[in-house]
């Protein structure tokens, strides 16, 4: 009579290890699409501090015209994190309209946002 021997059999070792190694894979996956995600916001929100920056000085430039209705120049201007900035203000009746277009150079290519907002005149 034949006496069970305790243990695993090759077989089901490289069955584990090709289950594990599927699954480690599949989440080094996800982690790196997680942190070019994360980057990108990173980048993201750099600029969004720029474009309210940006906003929070062109509004003071229109009050400073108090009690008239100053136009901003339009202008732009290239931060020392490598963020691109250009803006134009147009009047239209009692309200400024601005454009502030904001631009990033990333590995992945360039990210851009826009962003067009009215300040009332004084």
């Amino acid at each position: 009579m034949r006496r069970a021997v305790a243990g695993f059999t090759l077989l089901e070792v490289l069955l584990a290890i090709v289950i594990v190694s599927a699954a480690l894979l599949g989440i080094l996956g996800t982690l790196r699409r997680a942190a070019a995600l994360a980057g990108q916001g990173r980048v993201r929100g750099r600029a969004a501090i720029q474009l309210a920056s940006r906003i929070h000085r062109l509004r003071g430039e229109v009050l400073a015209g108090a009690p008239g209705c100053l136009v901003p120049l339009a202008g732009s201007v290239r931060s020392a994190s490598g963020i691109d900035e250009s803006w134009t203000a147009t009047r239209d009746d009692r309200l400024i309209e601005v454009r502030i277009f904001v631009s990033m150079r990333r590995s992945g290519g360039i990210l851009a946002d826009t962003l067009v907002t009215r300040i009332p005149c004084p």
